[in-house]
């Protein structure tokens, strides 16, 4: 077995695949949502057509406007481990070697 260190993340790389990630999981999020609001209308007073307008632009743009979160977050936390890193040493990881 081999222990590895991660001394270094890529900011911007990990901030694209940390965007990827959370606007997939938001576009899965968005026909639960819209089913929500139908269930609410129906049980609650009838909601006025501008209001309806409002929720469905909002869920519509959620996907990206959750990918684009994700990427600054994924910025941010990448600097601070990297930040961090060099207090702590790194995370370490341990690999089988299979030869």
């Amino acid at each position: 077995m081999k222990k590895h260190r991660i001394l270094q993340i890529p900011p911007v790389r990990f901030g694209i695949i940390l965007g990827l990630i959370v606007g997939f999981i938001a576009l899965i999020a968005v026909p639960f949502l819209l089913l929500a609001g139908a269930a609410v209308a129906r049980l609650e007073q009838p909601m006025q057509g501008i209001s309806w307008l409002f929720y469905g632009g909002g869920v519509a743009v959620m996907p990206i406007a959750s990918a684009v979160a994700g990427f600054l977050a994924g910025v941010f936390l990448s600097m601070v481990y990297n930040l961090a890193v060099r207090w702590t040493g790194g995370i370490e990881v341990v690999i089988d070697d299979p030869s």
